[in-house]
């Protein structure tokens, strides 16, 4: 445990670290890019024909500023946004350990250490991964499945081995005869603030989780969808398209054959090699243990459908792609991470931060498509900084409705369709009213 460290080696300890950390984040958001992949970062191999970078350039924070030399190749103050991720990192770090082992998620009431240093490293974690996604979107208006698929199966790891890792939530003493007794945190479950029903016992649950695991791997499949063929046509074509099997026609053009994607076979062994693991989970695994992976994966649930329905809606709606997919497996993510209560409480926080980007690139006359993953991250960490407060008051409001929340949302979903059609339509009359004026 870090807390059994001097304060004089555990701060320093901290610092470097977030300045490696840093290091890292940098160096994936350039290597991890998939359209544009440079060799931008001084952990990366210098790119064909350049210079090998000095000792000094690879110093954290510092080394980025001793290269301003290569702006003529790389761009006015290209290393200014990387030089402030280091910076970030290098003092955040440290700031955000003493915040979480002095009871930042439960209102200054102190956790076991256990708890408070399972929460810094697993939000930690969940930080580092969306900052990469973060600026990768705002780079390319796309999250890579690098950053999220690995990071999700992480999630759900760490929910199996360490159920005291989900969301706190502080339960206050009841006042005996001499005075208050302490108030006693405790992680939350799936069914909070309800009593835990008997959904995730028996074969229920293990089903439950099963096909879960089954469809966000279906989603992750390379798929072409054809909707306007029938159901038999879509179905064959999306096979065909994730599996390419061998052509049964030859032609002069195709000098080669197909050849089954890569990455369909990493997802095909994933799949029953989950399977196999969850199968073993349901029956070694403790009660306690095996609510808290039922939770993480009823987070993923949540959490990935939400923003789909959304995508699949707006597009609709627009006719166009509202949403990435790389959105609807971040917050998939998150969801396995945080559970499904923040990751609607996320959810909500994150519009706010979308308009007032979109209001600022408004006012400077700057346009351009908006990348919806950056501000769902945004999301996420607000409701992780404030979740004492937000949980305190949604569990004995919002998320006291049941059945009712569910309904609630439907229609949040169907009125917001219809939003989207009437800014259609709106934006349609006043194109037909400029042509008409020309």
């Amino acid at each position: 445990m870090l807390s059994v460290l001097p304060i004089w080696i555990l701060i320093p300890l901290l610092v470097v670290s977030g300045a490696m950390v840093g290091a890292f984040v940098n160096w994936a958001i350039y290597s991890w890019a998939i359209i544009q992949c440079h060799s931008v970062s001084p952990w990366q191999a210098p790119a064909i024909g350049g210079r090998a970078y000095k000792m000094i350039e690879r110093i954290p924070v510092f080394g980025w500023y001793a290269r301003k030399r290569e702006t003529h190749l790389r761009g006015k103050r290209f290393w200014l946004r990387p030089m402030l991720i280091e910076l970030a990192w290098l003092v955040g770090l440290p700031l955000f350990y003493f915040w979480q082992i002095n009871g930042g998620l439960t209102h200054g009431n102190l956790p076991p250490v256990q708890w408070g240093e399972t929460w810094f490293f697993i939000h930690g974690l969940l930080l580092v991964l969306m900052c990469i996604g973060t600026f990768i979107d705002f780079d390319e208006k796309t999250i890579p499945d690098r950053v999220t698929v690995p990071g999700t199966i992480i999630a759900l790891l760490l929910a199996a081995l360490a159920p005291w890792s989900r969301l706190p939530e502080v339960i206050p003493g009841v006042a005996g005869m001499a005075e208050m007794a302490a108030p006693t945190i405790q992680a939350i479950n799936f069914a909070s603030p309800h009593e835990l029903s008997g959904l995730h016992e028996g074969l229920s649950g293990l089903l439950i989780v099963a096909a879960i695991w089954t469809i966000w791997i279906w989603a992750l499949l390379p798929k072409l969808p054809v909707w306007y063929v029938g159901f038999g046509n879509w179905l064959r074509f999306m096979v065909a398209h994730a599996a390419r099997p061998e052509r049964k026609t030859e032609c002069d053009i195709r000098v080669s054959q197909r050849k089954i994607r890569p990455e369909t076979v990493v997802l095909v062994v994933l799949f029953f090699n989950g399977l196999f693991a969850i199968a073993i989970a349901w029956v070694f695994l403790p009660a306690t243990n095996w609510i808290s992976l039922f939770g993480a994966f009823l987070g993923i649930a949540f959490a990935g459908g939400l923003i789909w329905a959304i995508r699949v809606l707006g597009t609709i709606a627009l006719q166009q792609e509202a949403m990435g997919f790389g959105d609807v497996t971040l917050w998939a993510m998150v969801g396995a991470f945080l559970g499904w209560q923040a990751s609607l409480l996320g959810f909500f926080y994150s519009p706010f931060a979308a308009i007032a980007v979109i209001l600022f690139l408004r006012v400077t006359n700057k346009e351009g498509e908006i990348a919806f993953g950056p501000y769902l991250c945004i999301g996420a960490v607000i409701t992780l900084i404030g979740w004492f407060t937000f949980w305190d008051r949604a569990r004995n409001g919002v998320f006291l409705l049941g059945p009712w929340l569910g309904l609630i949302f439907c229609g949040a979903l169907v009125a917001m369709v219809l939003m989207l059609l009437a800014i259609t339509w709106f934006k349609g009359r006043g194109e037909g009213d400029v042509d008409e004026d020309h």
